[in-house]
């Protein structure tokens, strides 16, 4: 058949990825404007015939992109425009090797340098606000949970502290875009409780308003990440000469 050449493997999506897709259309389109108020929790589940958990893990995949802000007692609500949108990347490439690549790297140039500009720029309020949610991120890990909610904030937080904008939207396309795989580098306890280690040592430098260190310690924790996948000739060369 003509078509054969042109037909690819379906891949499986997860719930949460069409309800993601649907609500980046509808901003793109203009439907979904900024400042427009989201259905509630039930109301979304119910529209998409979804439970609330797959609502819940769509709302903080499209928080990690910088599309929509949950306001404590007031709603979920659109923050992004189709003109200022940061483009979510196909969930297909996250899922194929060469894309993967592609995004560890992007992480590997941006991450370090923010954590850089953090460490010149963080407030006393930002610094404590990190330490705040390192603290929750240990609870959770002793508990026996991912914490990869607070691992996503605490990265989102060093890139509101370093006071760029459009860096903090590129890192929360990063973010999302990697969550599946993320969330699979820490899988076993070690892993977790690594993490949070590592991720302290960047907050000691953020303390310390050592820009050098920051991206050095960042850079660590990325490649830690990333594991046998890194590429381990990768230098902070790159930052500081």
């Amino acid at each position: 058949m003509a078509i054969e050449p042109r037909l690819q493997i379906v891949r499986k999506v997860r719930v949460y990825e069409e309800i993601v897709s649907q609500i980046t259309s509808l901003i793109l389109n203009g439907e979904l404007k900024e400042g427009d108020k989201l259905p509630s929790e039930r109301d979304l589940g119910e529209r998409f015939g979804v439970g609330r958990n797959s609502v819940r893990e769509a709302t903080r995949a499209l928080e990690s992109a910088n599309l929509v802000e949950t306001r404590q007692g007031e709603g979920t609500f659109i923050v992004a425009g189709p003109d200022s949108l940061v483009p979510i990347l196909p969930a297909s490439i996250s899922e194929e090797e060469s894309g993967i690549h592609l995004l560890f790297e992007a992480r590997r140039v941006l991450e370090p340098q923010i954590a850089a500009l953090a460490a010149k720029r963080a407030t006393q309020e930002e610094t404590e606000e990190l330490c705040q949610i390192l603290r929750s991120q240990r609870v959770e890990v002793d508990a026996g949970r991912n914490g990869i909610e607070e691992d996503t904030q605490f990265h989102m937080t060093l890139a509101k502290a370093a006071k760029n904008k459009f860096l903090q939207n590129l890192l929360g396309t990063l973010l999302g875009s990697l969550r599946e795989h993320r969330e699979q580098s820490v899988r076993e306890q070690s892993d977790r409780i690594r993490s949070h280690e590592t991720h302290l040592t960047i907050l000691n430098a953020i303390r310390e308003k050592n820009e050098a260190e920051a991206a050095t310690s960042m850079l660590s924790h990325l490649l830690e990440i990333e594991g046998g996948e890194a590429d381990k000739n990768y230098s902070l060369e790159n930052y500081y000469e």
